[in-house]
Parts: C-alpha cells; structure tokens; sequence
C-alpha cells in the first residue's frame, strides 16, 4: 500500500527541493523522500494554504486580507425558446420564451501580488514529482487559485462524496476553533481591532496593528489559520500522515500542532503526525 503523505510547507521544500540544502546533514533523508515521490512509492499532497495563505509575504498578509471585498461582474441574459424548454419548464413559464439572467460574485484581493518566485519554483518541483494541492475549507467569501486544466488539485470527488467531504472538512475545521486555535485566532484579532468600528467587517482591520506586538501576533495568526486549515483537509481527504517540523514553539500552547492539540486531533480524528525524519525512517 503507498503511504499518502500531506507536507506541511516547513517540509516540501525537503522533500521536492533537496538540491537546495547542500549542507544539511539530512541530505541523505531528503533524497529518499524524493525517490519514494518520484517513483510513486510515496504520495505526497500539501494545502492550498501554502498559496492562499502563506503564499502571501508575512509583512503583506494583514493589507491583502483587509483589502478582500466582493465584486459582481456585470450580468448577462439568455433567451431559451419556448419549444426548446422542457415541458416541466413550460408548466411553469407559461407560452412566452424564458429569459436567463445570470449574475457571478467574486471574491477578490487588489492587494494580492503574484506568488514569490522561490513559491512558484517550489509549486513547479511538487508538480514534477506528482504532489498535488488539497482544496482548502469551504468558507463563504474565501479566495481560491483556480486550476480549469485539474492538474494541480486532488479531486474531491462529485454528488453524494463531495457533500462528505465538504461535511468533514467543515466538522474539524469547526472543532478546531472552538478550542481557540486555528482560524478562530485571526477572526479574534480582527474582531477586536474593529471593536471601535462595529460596522466593519472582522477581516477589514487586521492592517490596524498598533504596535510591534500586535503585528506580530496577528502575523502568528495567519499562520496558525494556515495550519488548522491544513489539518482539517487533510482529515476531510482522509490521507494517511502529516508531515511537519512545526511543533506549535512560535504560539506556545495556542497552536493547533503543539503535543496537547496534536494528541486531541489523533484521538478524535486518527491523524497520524510525523517529522520529516519520522517518515524517512518509515520508508522501506
């Protein structure tokens, strides 16, 4: 059976990118991990977080982020003839033609630049080795990276499995932040930046930082977001280990990867955590 592995971004560069770490003394951990990649003994995945979110410099998140609005494009028509609508339709509309008026929101970030090259070139070695992106939780409002050729993102598959896999992935990402970690982290601090404008929506102030500490703090929750998305899809998808060197150190105990969150999410929900050196020692 071939191990399904979701890489955490502190590891993918390890293993799709070893040539970039000539002095490392895992070097020969890190070329076993590619092999097993490239020769299908081993399925590596990673979360479209490592785009979306942390895809974006650490010093530009909070303004990409409060600068998200929605726009509707303009609206477009369609005119059926009345012999050509089903005869359910015709019940319904009556003897004239039916008019179709179509109207697309979307979501998006005026701020956002264009993925750093260092993430791009990481993104070109994944692909290369068969590593594909996990679809981020579905959330009202969030930006996407589109993928109309499928070949970067794993399928979630259709009908009655993707309303499982919408389900799960809600259900974790949920269970997640009522213990104060992962997404719920950020929403708290933009909550409370706002508090003085409460027509202002949560994500709208996050550029609103005070001082030093508070940017860093709402830095930190960019990347603990990040990471509980992480872990929700990779539960959603069901695949086998998750692969990080983050043990929760940066925000203490208010992490979704320190030993007491990491101990909850393997109970509750099978996830099974590895180091990069665990998973090297695993392959045969």
């Amino acid at each position: 059976m071939v191990l399904r592995v979701t890489f955490d971004t502190n590891v993918l560069d390890l293993a799709c990118r070893p040539e970039r770490f000539p002095k490392d003394p895992r070097q020969p951990q890190m070329k076993k991990v590619h092999s097993a990649l490239a020769n299908g003994k081993l399925k590596g995945f990673y979360s479209e977080t490592m785009l979306t979110i942390e895809g974006i410099m650490r010093r530009d998140r909070a303004d990409v982020f409060a600068a998200t609005q929605t726009v509707m494009h303009p609206e477009t028509s369609q005119i059926t003839d009345y012999a050509d609508l089903p005869n359910v339709i015709q019940e319904k509309v009556g003897s004239g033609d039916l008019e179709t008026i179509a109207m697309e929101f979307r979501v998006e970030q005026p701020r956002r630049k264009p993925l750093h090259p260092e993430v791009l070139e990481r993104v070109k070695a994944a692909k290369t080795l068969g590593v594909k992106v996990l679809k981020g939780v579905p959330r009202i409002g969030a930006y996407h990276l589109t993928d109309h050729a499928g070949e970067y993102y794993l399928g979630r598959g259709e009908g009655d499995d993707l309303k499982a896999w919408i389900d799960k992935a809600h259900e974790v990402a949920r269970a997640i932040e009522a213990r104060g970690i992962g997404f719920a982290q950020v929403k708290a601090l933009g909550r409370n930046m706002s508090a003085s404008d409460p027509a202002s929506a949560w994500f709208q102030s996050l550029d609103q930082a005070t001082d030093v500490h508070q940017e860093r703090s709402v830095e930190r929750a960019f990347s603990e977001w990040a990471d509980g998305d992480s872990v929700a899809v990779h539960v959603a998808y069901g695949i086998d280990v998750f692969c990080s060197a983050d043990v929760g150190n940066s925000n203490a105990t208010n992490s979704v990867l320190d030993p007491i969150h990491r101990s909850w999410l393997t109970e509750t929900y099978g996830v099974r955590f590895m180091t990069f050196e665990d998973l090297a020692d695993n392959l045969p």
